[in-house]
């Protein structure tokens, strides 16, 4: 095996867009999961490939980059044809919901190629979790087909054993599931408190550690929520809220959209705490809230901004339709 270290950096590009446009050998996405384990660096370039390919974006990168001609011989080399107008109308389209779907640590469909050889199962256990950071969103496409999207603060992981008879995935934060339909093999999500068991389903889910509501949607499809020995079937375009503190679930019909959007680059909030609002906004633009004024916790808050607002701008927008008055210091945000 050639080490792709002592590679130029066009030759790495060049595999990397290969693999995106399923051109590339088995040998080459071996060489491709060894350089992206070496460090960091290499999975954000990798990252910033896939971000470019997956939104549609490669001749926005290509007139963004100071390596125009280095761009362009890398296109023609791996025969990667891009239609202007369906490139520049995806474009257009997505970038106005501004969708940053960030890649985690590595596309799943490389890591399993690893778990039928020797020797590396540590290495595949350890790159089968994807999981996104402050201000990230992923796109990961699992072994069975089953499309998941991952808001920021989000993994999912699985082991060598998914789909075999039980396609079995583990999960925190925000996730929106497309689950492939295969009655043979179960689709089973477990959070820290529940489980969820489908076979063909589009759904969302909502189960962060440091939150005491977890919650699923339904969107279309059928599931079954599992709570120690009960069983609650949950009907489509529901809404299922499970309380951690008092073991309560309370559930009504909703719009899903306002639960499904974020993957559009929408944050969207309808009579929401401002307490809990602030979370997502924590996550999203990487800053605190200090609370001096406890009151205004309460007040509900409706509205929709784009993910690439800047936290300023929804501060103002929420501070003129409630009492509340905020001062911003670096990453600290104060509410008084």
């Amino acid at each position: 095996m050639r080490l792709l270290c002592k590679m130029n950096e066009e030759g790495i590009h060049i595999l990397i867009v290969k693999y995106l446009t399923k051109g590339s050998s088995t040998a080459e996405e071996e060489e491709l999961l060894a350089w992206l384990l070496q460090n960091e660096e290499h999975r954000k370039v990798f990252r910033s490939l896939k971000d470019a390919y997956d939104l549609g974006q490669f001749e926005k990168h290509i007139k963004n980059s100071d390596t125009v001609a280095e761009w362009k011989k890398l296109l023609s080399r791996t025969k990667f044809a891009v239609k202007p107008n369906l490139t520049m109308s995806l474009f257009r389209k997505i970038s106005r919901y501004a969708a940053i779907f960030v890649l985690g640590l590595l596309c799943m469909k490389i890591a399993y190629m690893f778990f039928e050889k020797k020797g590396v199962v540590q290495v595949a256990e350890l790159i089968t979790k994807v999981e996104t950071g402050i201000g990230e969103r992923s796109k990961v496409t699992l072994p069975d087909s089953t499309e998941v999207w991952l808001n920021v603060c989000s993994s999912i992981s699985c082991d060598q054993n998914f789909n075999n008879t039980l396609r079995k995935v583990d999960i925190r934060g925000e996730l929106y599931f497309d689950v492939h339909k295969d009655v043979s093999k179960p689709f089973l999500v477990c959070t820290e408190s529940l489980s969820y068991l489908v076979t063909g389903t589009s759904f969302n889910v909502y189960s962060f550690h440091n939150e005491n509501i977890e919650s699923l949607v339904l969107i279309e499809g059928a599931v079954t929520l599992r709570y120690e020995n009960n069983s609650i079937e949950v009907k489509q375009g529901e809404l299922i809220e499970f309380n951690k503190n008092t073991k309560e679930i309370r559930r009504q019909q909703i719009d899903t959209d306002l639960y499904a959007d974020w993957r559009l680059g929408k944050l969207m909030f309808e009579n929401m705490a401002f307490e809990e609002l602030v979370k997502h906004l924590e996550r999203n633009f990487n800053v605190t809230f200090v609370f001096e004024n406890e009151r205004v916790k309460k007040e509900l808050f409706g509205g929709t901004f784009r993910q690439h607002d800047p936290l300023e701008t929804i501060l103002k927008v929420i501070s003129a339709s409630a009492p509340i008055w905020y001062t911003i210091k670096k990453d600290t945000v104060y509410i008084r």
